[in-house]
């Protein structure tokens, strides 16, 4: 089979995407859908692929180029090479790159938070360019996790501010906020005690329980 190998601590050093090195590959070989039009009553599929002349022989991905970050054409030979090597039927990629896809749950009593980290350590721990990616709910819980800090931030200022509003003092907030690390320990202390997990569902109960300790009787 003809291999392409992308370099790609290069690729990024010149601002080029992986997907996009796997889109332009994909659509001048095997030709991409782009939208319908009308003639003659019938609507026809368009479809964009590279003329034969450019995708008849391996050299010919010399000549191609790919769009960068800032707009210019990479060409594609600067970060890739090419070879005839041999290999198994059923490739598994994921952006171009050869993978492999884990799927699985964390054990009893653990959270998936402790499950993602014993994933990189060990990730961590093989051969040089092997790495890793979050997809699906793996994904949106690592892209949640680096949020929280700034949305719990956010949350006591907004607090405060709304306590601030109510008394008309800059002051007096302070000290009503003083019991919020109490509701906040409570709440960890339960959760820890009923062997729960720190998922987005704590995440959610955490920030409601940092607005409901300072509230006051209408």
């Amino acid at each position: 089979m003809f291999k392409v190998n992308v370099n790609a601590a290069k690729a990024e050093a010149m601002g080029v995407a992986l997907s996009d090195i796997n889109q332009t590959i994909s659509t001048a070989f095997g030709s991409s859908y782009v939208n319908d039009f009308l003639n003659q009553g019938r609507v026809k599929k368009v479809y964009v692929q590279a003329g034969t002349p450019f995708r008849m022989l391996p050299d010919n991905i010399n000549q191609w180029y790919v769009r960068n970050a800032s707009g210019t054409m990479a060409p594609l030979s600067a970060y890739s090479s090419t070879e005839w090597t041999y290999g198994s039927p059923r490739l598994e990629r994921y952006n171009g790159i050869p993978s492999m896809e884990i799927l699985g749950e964390a054990a009893a009593g653990k959270s998936t938070g402790d499950a993602m980290k014993f994933m990189a350590d060990l990730v961590a721990k093989l051969p040089a360019g092997v790495g890793y990616s979050w997809t699906g709910l793996s994904y949106q819980e690592a892209l949640s996790s680096n949020q929280a800090p700034a949305l719990y931030a956010i949350s006591l200022v907004v607090v405060f501010l709304a306590l601030a509003a109510l008394y008309e003092s800059w002051s007096i907030p302070f000290s009503v906020m003083l019991v919020v690390p109490l509701g906040v320990v409570g709440a960890l202390l339960a959760t820890d005690l009923r062997g729960l997990s720190n998922d987005v569902y704590f995440q959610v109960g955490l920030l409601t329980t940092i607005g409901f300790p300072p509230k006051t009787p209408s």
